[in-house]
């Protein structure tokens, strides 16, 4: 379905699912085509081994690891992330509260009146001091080059990646020196800044600290500690930026998405700001600041988010994985996927199996945890054939506990603090495709600080 030099497969990923219910179909996407499987055959897929589909490999072959270091393996990271991250959700809470009104003072500013400022640049500014200020700690979280390079690196990375790709293989070792120059100064960035912060938590480490006296900081000591051997720099400089890499351009697209739809459907702006109050009051969060139980409670935000999720995914396709297993993969459907092909499903047909799936409904999650047993299954965090943008199953995102918690309290003191509107006279702002891939435009919109 469709050819590579398409920018929008939404058409073809329709088609595709019209004429291939149940059977897998490929898609024409750019650099290698994609094999979208029917969403029927999801639950004999997701818990499927890296040795038999691999996100890692999908990454490592179609931005050039061997050049660029993107998808190689960073064990140590992903057992912080899904282990030490994901059970602290109560510290990274109080590190996101400590960093959010610096990050908007910053990025937002006083605003006494209607002032406009791009979104998505502005977005992308708070979440990457929120999460540099949880990944490294302060001071480093807030110096201006480390936010250059952490937020530049996956995007300039990405580029040169694929400015290096449609060279023939054995020429790319004797380009890449050249070609991949900006990726290999952000990396060395990296090292320099990092060093200071490796030397005070190994020295507190020797002392019996074990804990940041300030809060953030935390997942380069989750990370040291999954080390057997002497940590190398390099490795902790790629982890630290991976982890840039994973976490701050998708939390901004959710962010921006949210915003943008807030600001288009300004309906929904007091009943949040009325739930947001009332579960403050409830819990005794008169400080501001939301507790763990607060943030199951949101179920209106949760729902906002999630549906301005559903109705603008950050992809067209999700769960991309390559085949590793030599032998292929034979499906229930009875086709048989040759080794090193890619897969994934139509997050895009997700999107629509629900009732009025076109029109934007930002409480629709909300009603539907209303009803019998369904109290968690629509949660933004939960995975399952009808939400895949964060995976599902082994494959699912471990690091969506964190963004969820990041999402929120950057929502929370937005309602709080400030009314947004769009320009006057303007629509909500669209998308950029990229194929397969969904951005918001990076349109400007009004903020002005709220009067107590």
């Amino acid at each position: 379905m469709g050819h590579d030099k398409e920018t929008d497969f939404r058409a073809a990923l329709e088609e595709g699912a019209e004429k291939y219910p149940n059977t897998p179909f490929i898609l024409a996407t750019p650099m290698h085509p994609t094999v979208i499987l029917p969403l029927s055959i999801m639950d004999e897929i997701k818990n499927l081994p890296e040795d038999i589909l691999s996100l890692r490999q999908h990454h490592y072959t179609i931005f050039l690891g061997q050049y660029t270091g993107f998808g190689e393996p960073c064990d140590q990271l992903d057992v912080a992330i899904r282990s030490d991250l994901t059970r602290h959700l109560e510290q990274n809470l109080e590190t996101f509260h400590e960093e959010v009104v610096y990050a908007f003072d910053k990025y937002v500013g006083e605003c006494k009146e209607w002032t406009e400022r791009p979104l998505y640049d502005t977005v992308l500014g708070i979440v990457c001091l929120l999460s540099s200020r949880a990944f490294v700690g302060l001071p480093l979280s807030r110096d201006e080059e480390w936010i250059h390079v952490s937020t530049r690196y996956a995007l300039d990375g990405g580029h040169e990646a694929h400015s290096l790709s449609p060279y023939p293989r054995f020429i790319r070792p004797l380009l890449a020196p050249f070609m991949l120059r900006r990726l290999k100064r952000y990396r060395a960035i990296a090292r320099r800044l990092l060093q200071p912060v490796l030397d005070k938590i190994v020295e507190d480490m020797k002392n019996g600290q074990t804990k940041n006296k300030k809060a953030g900081g935390d997942l380069m000591r989750y990370i040291l500690n999954h080390y057997n051997d002497e940590p190398v720099m390099e490795h902790l400089a790629r982890d630290q930026l991976n982890a840039s890499f994973a976490a701050m351009h998708t939390t901004t697209i959710c962010i921006t998405q949210t915003m943008f739809d807030m600001a288009a459907r300004p309906e929904y702006i007091a009943p949040l700001r009325e739930e947001l109050a009332s579960i403050m009051e409830t819990d005794g969060a008169l400080d501001g600041r939301l507790h763990k139980q607060s943030m199951v409670k949101l179920a209106k935000m949760d729902s906002v988010v999630r549906e301005s999720q559903r109705t603008n995914p950050p992809g067209l396709v999700s769960m991309l994985r390559r085949i590793t297993a030599r032998k292929g993969l034979t499906l229930s459907t009875g086709h048989h996927i040759p080794y090193g092909t890619v897969v994934g499903f139509s997050a895009h047909e997700v999107t629509r199996k629900y009732p009025n799936f076109e029109k934007y409904d930002g409480f629709r999650f909300a009603n539907l945890r209303k009803e019998p047993g369904q109290a968690t299954r629509h949660q933004l965090v939960a995975t399952g054939p009808d939400q895949i943008s964060f995976g599902h199953g082994t494959h699912g995102c471990p690091g969506r506990f964190f963004a969820a918690s990041e999402i929120k309290v950057v929502m929370a003191h937005l309602l709080q603090h400030y009314d947004i509107k769009l320009l006057d006279g303007a629509k909500r702002p669209g998308n950029v495709h990229a194929g397969a891939t969904v951005s918001p435009a990076n349109d400007k919109i009004l903020f002005r600080k709220r009067v107590d």
